[in-house]
């Protein structure tokens, strides 16, 4: 596959460093890695593999990228590929999420600005109606609190993602701690860019359901519940 990017040699480069989880997404990561292809500003993309057991690796070197095989976890996956990367600034993004073509564009010039970090406004991949109020209402709540999730695509300093020590390595809401401790760190902007995001967690197990279940697993994080019993509500869809 040809790419706009290319895997970088060594040395701390200028470009954005896009670091990609993945476990299992055979049937996403395909999709998302060719919608990044021709994006300018793009220094580096780095697909972490949580020991997948289907054809995720494969698919990942089909195109120019490093692809690092790590122990299953999100958060743990996302902090050894910002060790490895190389970038100016850190792009997590979702195996099953895309970015606006001038997307990096504008994490560059939110960095140039001098913020810590940000997101983007989260679209959801679907024309139905109850999407838009999910969408609208999570894009509300992340604008007003500065609390993000990792699927409305965070971005940080390179080194203040370093400073504040990354992710904590939890089963659970690793997205919210890191976006508290971003935003105690400095300034942090919710991009009007759009990630889009698929909706195939609430297409398999139903709207009502998998928002009851979100609530659910939220009320139980604020309450101080142990994230590891949390893991157990909270179905991986693939």
């Amino acid at each position: 596959m040809t790419c706009a990017y290319s895997v970088p040699g060594g040395g701390e480069g200028k470009g954005i460093s896009i670091i990609i989880p993945a476990y299992n997404e055979e049937a996403m990561i395909g999709r998302t890695l060719e919608s990044l292809c021709d994006m300018g500003g793009v220094g580096e993309i780095l697909v972490v593999d949580g020991e997948s057991s289907d054809r995720t690796i494969q698919i990942a070197r089909s195109f120019p990228v490093r692809v690092i095989e790590a122990p299953r976890g999100r958060a743990v996956q996302m902090n050894r590929g910002a060790e490895a990367s190389r970038g100016e600034a850190i792009l997590f993004l979702h195996a099953d999420c895309r970015i606006e073509p001038e997307a990096i564009g504008h994490i560059q010039s939110a960095i140039a600005q001098g913020f810590a970090g940000g997101c983007f406004s989260q679209r959801i991949d679907s024309p139905r109606i109850v999407y838009r109020f999910i969408e609208t209402s999570g894009n509300l709540r992340a604008r007003l609190s500065g609390v993000f999730y990792g699927d409305q695509g965070i971005f940080a300093r390179r080194d203040v993602f370093f400073e504040i020590g990354g992710f904590e390595e939890v089963e659970l809401f690793e997205d919210v701690l890191f976006s508290k401790k971003l935003s105690a760190a400095g300034n942090v902007i919710m991009l009007r860019e759009r990630i889009i995001a698929s909706p195939r967690r609430w297409e398999r197990t139903g709207v009502v359901k998998t928002t009851l279940l979100y609530w659910r697993v939220t009320a139980g994080f604020i309450l101080g519940v142990n994230t590891r019993r949390l893991k157990k509500l909270y179905r991986d869809v693939r």
